[in-house]
């Protein structure tokens, strides 16, 4: 990520993506980082740790996700539904 703390804020502001992906069903969806930093605020960690607790698998409900870093010179993958 951007820097050692690793913030939502600092993700959107550099132009990063983060991708969550179930790892029972394998639903995967981009998250949406500026509604994210709204509700948890600009300065929370953008991390592995300060991220999966709070998500939940939309498709199956498992809380077995992994997450994924999108540089932002990447094209965003089709895989939002």
């Amino acid at each position: 990520m951007a820097s050692s703390n690793g913030t939502l804020g600092e993700c959107i502001a550099l132009g990063y993506g983060i991708r969550a992906t179930c790892l029972a069903c394998w639903h995967a969806r981009e998250l949406d980082l500026p509604a994210l930093a709204a509700r948890l605020g600009p300065g929370h960690g953008a991390l592995h740790d300060d991220l999966v607790p709070r998500l939940r698998c939309a498709k199956c409900g498992s809380k077995q996700i992994a997450l994924t870093a999108l540089p932002p010179d990447v094209p965003t993958w089709g895989g939002t539904t």
